[in-house]
């Protein structure tokens, strides 16, 4: 942005050097100029006319140039790339279904849409305690509600698992108030504490002072699906009175932007202090005890939040948690896709192994090996859903054959060193090296075209053969042996 307004500056300079130049060039040949008035006057009104219209369109352009370039920009808030809303409960258990049938474990997804379930007969309303670790959210828990005993303690991390509390409001309300782990635990619990969050009808989000980085990425997220938030900043009593408001307020403003923006109020768990108190003997004694809790603006805060629209705190809350079972769901296909895939390559590496021991005549494999390529390509698109034209296939199979040819001295020499660790497979070694050969091949194939299938979404060939190269580098030695077995295997079952 800096560079654009250094360019638009020397822009605007130049326009200025260029008026004054032609403003002196005005005045050195005026005589000039006002002769050639005084003669366009004696002339035709047209020409002279449409020469000060000229002058004047001249001077009017020059103008509005330094306008564009000097005016204040007036810039539109970046809007983000817009994203699909959240599935609706029926089409997201089409997907489940289609899924299942499919293969893949839908447990997770079923347990989600269970739970969403049970919520809803239930008619409570859930907040969720969200925050870092240590940040106080387990006191915050016992300060509104006396009688809740979670775990508390001075180092990060002691709530391990999502612990829930009744609270009654003011209003009579039931509310389920959710005890989570701290965000930046450990990847675990920060899932259960975000997926918690997305189950709730309202956040309390709990910091001590100013925004970081990562929470303020925390708060945006739990945003993103008009969830409401009501932001707790913790240890207010740390802060002089106008300190406090300071923060409170650079908070507000800082989140201001969010729909809708969140209520920022400042509370005080509780806890102990460590204070100084008259010994009786003319000293002082440092002494523990309790701190007393300040937290009715939050309960305030709640019950505003939780008033403004009941309906709408459903719909929010069912949207968040279709959007969470929807990438669970997502996850499962993607896992799912992946162990097919990897069962698939190593069907056909067994198939091209048995296919080179089973060559009878000179370029026998070869024949054997293409249409066991072609086919290993067509299963791996139908897995991913991807189409599959015949002159793609054979695109990527000519493309891969080039990383396949520089990678050939080196794979063969390893599966002769290979074969050499078995006893007995000396005499016929020059076919078994083949195979071998083959089956690395077929392998790093399979894995590479699967791996570019799976983060492309579509068939690339020149993509896709890139990542077949990539593949002879991993485990070759590992893999080699395996396929050694298998070989030795299937020529032993051969023989009998």
């Amino acid at each position: 942005m800096r560079r654009d307004r250094r360019i638009r500056l020397l822009l605007a300079g130049v326009v200025l050097v260029a008026l004054v130049l032609f403003a002196g060039a005005l005045l050195a040949v005026a005589d000039t100029v006002l002769s050639i008035l005084q003669r366009l006057q004696d002339g035709p009104a047209a020409l002279y006319y449409g020469f000060l219209a000229l002058l004047a369109a001249g001077g009017a352009l020059a103008a509005w140039l330094l306008w564009w370039l000097l005016a204040p920009v007036r810039r539109r808030l970046e809007q983000p790339a817009e994203q699909a809303g959240p599935p609706d409960e029926a089409s997201l258990r089409e997907r489940l279904e289609a899924e299942r049938a499919a293969g893949g474990d839908v447990a997770a997804i079923e347990r989600e849409l269970a739970e969403l379930s049970r919520r809803r007969e239930g008619g409570r309303l859930y907040v969720a305690m969200f925050g870092d670790a240590s940040a106080g959210k387990s006191s915050l828990v016992q300060a509104l509600v006396p009688d809740a005993t979670p775990e508390r303690a001075v180092t990060a991390g002691t709530t391990r698992a999502v612990k829930h509390y009744q609270w009654r409001l003011s209003s009579g309300d039931v509310v389920e108030l959710a005890d989570v782990p701290g965000s930046g635990d450990e990847a675990a619990l920060e899932a259960a504490a975000l997926g918690e969050a997305m189950r709730a009808h309202l956040v309390i989000y709990v910091c001590e002072g100013d925004l970081s980085r990562s929470q303020h990425e925390d708060v945006l997220a739990l945003a993103q699906v008009g969830k409401p938030l009501v932001l707790a900043v913790n240890k207010a009593d740390w802060y002089a009175e106008e300190d406090l408001q300071r923060i409170v307020a650079r908070l507000a403003e800082r989140l201001g932007e969010l729909d809708p923006a969140p209520a920022v109020v400042p509370v005080v768990a509780g806890g102990t202090e460590r204070v100084l108190q008259p010994d009786g003997r003319g000293g002082e004694t440092e002494v523990e005890r309790p701190r007393a809790p300040r937290v009715e603006l939050l309960r305030e805060a709640l019950q505003a939040e939780l008033d403004r629209a009941p309906a709408a705190l459903d719909a929010l809350r069912d949207a968040s948690v279709f959007r969470l079972a929807a990438a669970r769901l997502e996850d499962a296909a993607a896992l799912r896709r992946r162990e097919q895939a990897a069962q698939v390559v190593s069907d056909y590496t067994k198939k091209a192994v048995i296919g080179a021991l089973a060559a009878v005549s000179p370029g026998t494999d070869v024949l054997i090996q293409g249409y066991l390529g072609t086919a290993l390509v067509k299963a791996l698109c139908q897995i991913y859903g991807v189409p599959a034209r015949e002159i793609d296939i054979q695109r990527f199979l000519d493309i891969a054959q080039g990383y396949v040819g520089r990678a050939v001295p080196l794979v063969l020499a390893i599966a002769g060193n290979v074969l050499k660790a078995f006893p007995g497979a000396g005499t016929v070694a020059g076919g078994l090296v083949h195979a071998v050969a083959y089956g690395i091949v077929f392998d790093a194939m399979g894995k590479g075209l699967a791996r570019s299938l799976e983060t492309t979404g579509e068939l690339r060939p020149a993509a896709a053969a890139r990542k077949v190269g990539d593949e002879f580098g991993e485990e070759i030695g590992k893999k080699a042996r395996q396929l050694a077995r298998l070989a030795l295997e299937a020529q032993r079952e051969s023989r009998d």
